[in-house]
């Protein structure tokens, strides 16, 4: 009952604004809406005193069926609002492309076909708050506000340091640096044990070490899961060899590139959460990895697997095999009291919870991540009632409780919105790394984050999940170490994050009826799908990354006006339908690595609720983008635009965009200037950019001059440039807290405002010309730069 309660919150919260009102005004359906409001508001009272009762499966499927209904209600009355501004502002421009797939409607009709759907659904919703009354549910005059704050307890002591499991580490770092123990092959370390155990904890203990990383070229982490296809495990394996992603798609070319990134290097190589107990399949793996370390220099070479399965861990007759056991109950109240108390030796000031958290530790029967998990829904809780509930739980008195079972209290405590948010995350395959911002698109896409401030970006309240999420122990951070990521207050959309196999299967059992029209997530489709199915006309969300479709029919969107999120990454389509350009609701549009995409649709402006685009094309430029009219943009990332020669000027001009980032675009040469005329039109339009960062642009010589209006810029990244110096006027303002230069050979001094920046972060690595001046050994203009928490001066990587 939560997560509908949280849509009411969330869709109430939405037609509340301003915006929506005034689109209410227009088409003359402002009482209608207002009638529907009032009606959903009680219903919401029903659902708040519902959340902890038991209601009626019928009665609330047929709730949820009309909250769903309503929203499509109000979605269409958006679409149909944005349609008509488009056709005003571009007239008989883009007339055809709409006529072509039959988007115009008579304005009359429309709101009377509108407001009859708006009374039919106010009597539905009567029927069933009369329903509610006959069934005792009380109603509530005063509903409670839920007000979301950040994550409290993420920046306290070292919670997140592993406990126990050194002996373990020990003695597999010491058949690490064992020479190889058998001629023509590469040592297989395997541990194995039950989920929640901290096996793969304990493989990234191993992993950070200082000795391992010494001792090995390079190091590279995959996460495989139920996915043991050989092409698919050895893309990932190349994508974590390097910093640029693999651009080819046949298996013989990916195994031709893994032997020149590995030829000469002794790698370590973990395989993590690894289920498949084909022998062939092994082999096959074994043999392409063989052949890549085929040289003297890559002896020593080893790979680790973490399991469940004894039988995937001895699959080879060689490998060394690592059987965790349980915590000791010492080890597994450490983990408990680390993340039930926000202060180190907190628990001595309440021995009265001490002695009740003992017994929630024993219970937990040695496992890590129960520990974690029950501790970090009791951080902060003085309440004594509240930890002995958890104790006399029915759960642990289950014959068949599980694991699983025991973690559902911890998903009991969550908010009716993170509830929701955590159901959701279920809907994409077991193991799945989330990049942050794909996540919150995700969310946004089906309506479930809403921010109750003016000022607060949406996107803000995303991250605030996540990191409630991962303070709950329900998520992991994948990719960095965590305290990268704490470091980072606004995580980039290239950081990940996982969910625990067991605590993706609770995800699972909680997402109670999910209507798969309105979520399509089939990665891998190789088949072409019947598009004109009425299934797709109200899906919200369609994710097919990694699709081996070359061709699209081009009216396969024509009837997904709701479409919110479209993820087509990593697909070989040579071109995107025409039909993309009729999406006005898309926030979300992903074509990183589609390599063979040589060009855009023109009209692509119309996508006029686009605020994240990831995209990667052939194109020598972004004309046919017209970026300049994506006006609620807050997110470019462009990578691997390896032809493309510059960028427009136009992007300077876009008052909501947050964050640019630019990667692998090679002969990217220069940022176009706007003309004399634009120059006097822009001069006071100051910008919204907070994060900047291009790597990888060889030819590129000077930061673009639209950056002299950023004066709320917070992190700029360079590398791999030829730039030379700063220009004199940056940075314009003291908000600059985060400043990375990696491989800037030409660059040779920092900018000349230094001494009122207040940097949390730099780091210089790989620029000799700055290294000269600023290494903290002999360089003359030390003194400069060192004052900031994080400061580092390195020559080499």
């Amino acid at each position: 009952m939560a997560d509908v309660s949280s849509m009411i919150t969330t869709l109430l919260g939405n037609v509340e604004t301003k915006y929506f009102q005034d689109i209410a005004l227009i088409f003359g359906l402002k009482d209608e809406l207002k009638e529907l409001q009032i009606s959903m508001g009680v219903l919401s009272s029903f659902l708040f005193d519902t959340e902890n009762k038991h209601a009626d499966n019928m009665w609330w499927t047929d709730v949820r069926k009309a909250v769903d209904d309503a929203r499509l209600i109000f979605e269409e009355i958006e679409y149909e609002a944005k349609r008509n501004a488009l056709v005003k502002v571009h007239g008989s421009i883009h007339t055809k492309i709409f006529q072509f797939f039959s988007c115009f409607r008579n304005p009359d009709a429309f709101r009377i076909k509108i407001a009859n759907r708006i009374h039919d659904m106010i009597q539905k919703l009567n029927e069933l708050l009369s329903q509610g009354r006959e069934r005792g549910i009380i109603e509530h005059v005063n509903t409670p506000t839920r007000e979301l704050t950040p994550a409290k307890n993420l920046y306290t002591w070292d919670r997140f340091k592993p406990v126990g499991r050194l002996e373990e580490k020990e003695e597999i770092i010491k058949l690490l640096m064992r020479q190889q123990s058998h001629a023509n092959n590469i040592d297989m370390i395997s541990i194995v044990g039950i989920g929640g155990l901290g096996k793969t904890t304990l493989a990234q203990m191993i992993y950070n070490d200082d000795r391992v990383k010494e001792q090995f070229n390079m190091l590279m982490w995959v996460c495989v899961s139920y996915d043991f296809d050989l092409r698919n495990l050895i893309r990932k394996i190349i994508n974590a060899a390097s910093i640029y992603n693999d651009k080819g798609f046949s298996l013989q070319h990916m195994v031709s590139l893994l032997n020149e990134m590995l030829h000469g290097k002794r790698f370590l190589l973990v395989l993590d959460d690894v289920w498949n107990q084909d022998y062939q399949k092994w082999v096959q793996l074994i043999s392409s990895l063989l052949e890549a370390g085929s040289d003297a220099k890559s002896e020593g070479s080893k790979i680790i697997v973490t399991t469940r399965s004894k039988d995937v861990a001895s699959i080879d007759r060689n490998a060394h095999i690592i059987e965790l056991q349980p915590l000791s109950e010492d080890e597994c109240w450490k983990v408990f009291a680390k993340f039930a108390f926000e202060e180190e030796n907190e628990e001595d000031k309440y021995p009265w919870l001490k002695q009740i958290g003992k017994e929630i530790v024993e219970k937990c029967e040695g496992l890590p991540l129960a520990a974690e998990v029950f501790g970090s829904f009791l951080c902060g809780n003085h309440h004594e009632m509240d930890w002995q509930d958890i104790k006399d739980a029915e759960i642990w008195e289950l014959e068949d409780r599980g694991l699983l079972s025991s973690l559902k209290r911890s998903y009991n405590h969550l908010s009716p919105i993170l509830k929701q948010c955590f159901s959701y995350c279920s809907c994409f395959p077991k193991g799945y790394e989330y990049t942050v911002t794909d996540l919150i698109m995700f969310w946004m896409a089906h309506g479930l984050l809403q921010s109750t401030h003016e000022r607060r970006h949406v996107e803000d309240i995303g991250r605030w999940y996540i990191m409630d999420l991962i303070s709950s122990s329900l998520l992991q951070i994948q990719g960095l170490s965590f305290y990268d990521f704490l470091h980072l207050e606004n995580p980039m959309p290239y950081e990940k994050v996982k969910m625990h196999g067991l605590l993706y299967g609770l995800a699972k059992s909680t997402m109670k009826e999910l209507d798969e029209t309105r979520t399509i997530v089939s990665p891998w489709l190789k088949e072409e799908w019947k598009w004109a199915s009425k299934k797709f006309n109200s899906v919200k969300a369609l994710h097919l990354q990694h699709m081996e479709l070359k061709i699209l029919p081009d009216d396969c969107f024509a009837n997904m006006k709701l479409l919110r999120y479209l993820n087509l990454g990593d697909c070989i389509l040579e071109k995107l339908p025409i039909s993309i350009c009729t999406l006005q609701n898309l926030q979300f549009l992903n074509l990183h690595r589609c390599y063979n995409l040589q060009e855009l649709p023109k009209n692509m402006e119309n996508l006029v609720s686009l605020q994240v685009l990831f995209l990667t094309v052939n194109a020598i430029n972004l004309s046919s983008l017209n970026i300049g009219r994506f006006q609620q943009l807050k997110t470019l990332f462009l990578l691997d635009c390896v032809n493309l020669l510059s960028l427009p000027a136009a992007i300077g001009c876009l008052s909501t965009l947050r964050k640019l980032l630019i990667y692998g675009c090679d002969e990217l040469m220069n940022f176009e200037d706007e003309d004399e005329e634009e120059k006097q039109h822009v001069e006071d339009h100051y910008l919204n950019l907070e994060v900047l960062e291009i790597v990888g642009s060889h030819k590129l010589e000077a930061l673009p001059n639209w950056l002299k209006r950023a004066g709320k810029l917070e992190s700029l990244r360079i590398a791999g440039t030829r730039i030379k110096s700063f220009p004199e006027w940056f940075p314009i303002s003291s908000s600059l807290e985060r400043l990375d230069i990696y491989s800037c050979p030409k660059l040779s001094s920092l900018p000349i405002a230094m001494d009122r920046l207040h940097l949390r972060h730099l780091e210089i690595v790989d620029c000799p010309k700055l290294w000269a001046r600023y290494n903290k050994h002999t360089g003359p203009d030390v003194h400069k730069i060192y004052r900031g928490p994080h400061c580092k001066v390195d020559y080499y990587y």
